[in-house]
């Protein structure tokens, strides 16, 4: 809400949700239109008696009194209520409000008077005791005038005797020594030859001019020009740098025996699982749990790839029929997920055998078909019928639990 300026404090435009709205809002600025008091603060230690009793004049006290002079505005009284003194002081409850008023009308600030349903409070003039109460003004330091540096004569140089004597010239009568060190410094950090410094001196100077001549600048600072886009050059010299880094430390970290043997780890366990968020189903994810020919390999892949393609017609079958209950729209997605659930649905059936993957011990054919069954079942979906090659005699496998 703040911000700080060589250590003076001013307030940003706020959010419109930070204040209240006045109802009738009185100028164009962003003071007139929302609903705030200023706060007069109570002075550290401040206190007042009672006959038998010492308070503390606190910052209730305070945000109360300034709350009851916002009200009056222009006037020296105003009707309220404590519950509508509570509702604009959010935090502070109704009986500390009627305590704080009765404080204050005790001290001498505020008189009041039982109008009705609400309160006329009349704010009483302040003696010396009264303002005693409450932190004064900071007194104010008259700011020193600085009379301002007469411009660098950009054709006063001091030479230094070494290699960049040579750059220097190329600088004096354009621009301010200072402004000339600078760009030398940050060209010499980016490696630059005199050929590849004179060359963009020559660049900046033209688009300076060109700047000039379109009116976007009238007389302008060819040496803060040419110093800004070294500034920019060598900034994204190093970002690239910290890109280029970044990318070396991410291969080599690709590229080291750790996380080779991790990502090895964690393919060995998706294969695995076929539940794993890493699995990628395929025909060896049947192969490795299920045998269909123990005598033959090349039937064995062949007869797992056709009971997939059978099993996902099956399923495929099964969504157009429910897609008949389903707008156009959810119907057309389902159907296109078909493959995935036909997937999916395999991935379950294979998960009671992942202790035989990869094992001598696999499990035959008629088993997987009966685990498949039995989640169609659950699902109240069709059975899938298949009809088994092995031995070139079709079985119809039971689907008996």
């Amino acid at each position: 809400m703040i911000i700080s300026n060589q250590n003076r404090w001013s307030p940003i435009t706020p959010d419109s949700d930070w204040f209240g709205l006045l109802p009738k809002p009185d100028g164009d600025h962003w003071l007139d239109k929302f609903q705030y008091i200023k706060l007069y603060l109570p002075r550290k230690g401040a206190s007042f008696k009672y006959d038998k009793l010492t308070k503390r004049f606190g910052l209730t006290h305070s945000a109360v009194y300034s709350q009851l002079i916002s009200l009056s505005g222009r006037s020296s009284s105003v009707f309220t209520t404590e519950t509508g003194l509570s509702s604009l002081l959010n935090g502070i409850n109704r009986k500390t409000i009627g305590t704080v008023l009765n404080d204050l009308d005790h001290i001498g600030l505020i008189n009041r008077e039982k109008v009705g349903n609400r309160i006329r409070v009349q704010l009483l003039p302040l003696t010396d005791n009264h303002l005693s109460l409450f932190r004064p003004i900071p007194e104010g330091e008259k700011i020193a005038v600085k009379a301002p540096k007469p411009p660098a004569d950009p054709n006063n140089y001091e030479f230094k005797g070494d290699v960049y004597d040579e750059w220097r010239k190329l600088c004096q009568g354009l621009m301010a020594q200072s402004h000339a060190e600078k760009a030398i410094e940050i060209s010499v950090e980016l490696m630059e030859s005199y050929d590849c410094f004179h060359e963009f001196l020559l660049n900046t100077k033209k688009w300076h001019e060109d700047n000039r001549k379109k009116g976007k600048v009238t007389r302008g600072n060819f040496g803060g020009f040419l110093v800004s886009r070294y500034s920019g050059k060598l900034k994204k010299c190093r970002e690239d740098e910290a890109e280029e880094k970044r990318i070396q430390e991410l291969h080599d970290h690709w590229d080291s025996d750790e996380y080779q043997a991790r990502v090895e780890a964690e393919q060995e366990a998706a294969a695995a699982d076929p539940l794993h968020k890493k699995h990628i189903f395929d025909v060896e994810s049947i192969t490795s749990r299920v045998c269909f020919d123990p005598d033959n390999i090349r039937n064995n892949y062949q007869e797992a790839q056709r009971l997939i393609d059978e099993f996902q017609r099956h399923i495929k079958h099964q969504i157009l029929i429910m897609g008949d209950d389903l707008n156009d729209i959810d119907a057309r997605n389902l159907r296109l997920e078909s493959t995935n659930i036909a997937k999916k649905y395999l991935c379950h059936a294979l998960t009671p055998f992942n202790d035989h993957y990869n094992s001598d011990s696999r499990i035959p054919e008629i088993e997987f078909i009966n685990t498949i069954n039995k989640i169609l079942k659950k699902l109240e979906i069709d059975e899938f019928k298949w009809l088994s090659k092995k031995g070139n005699v079709n079985e119809q496998p039971s689907t008996s639990s």
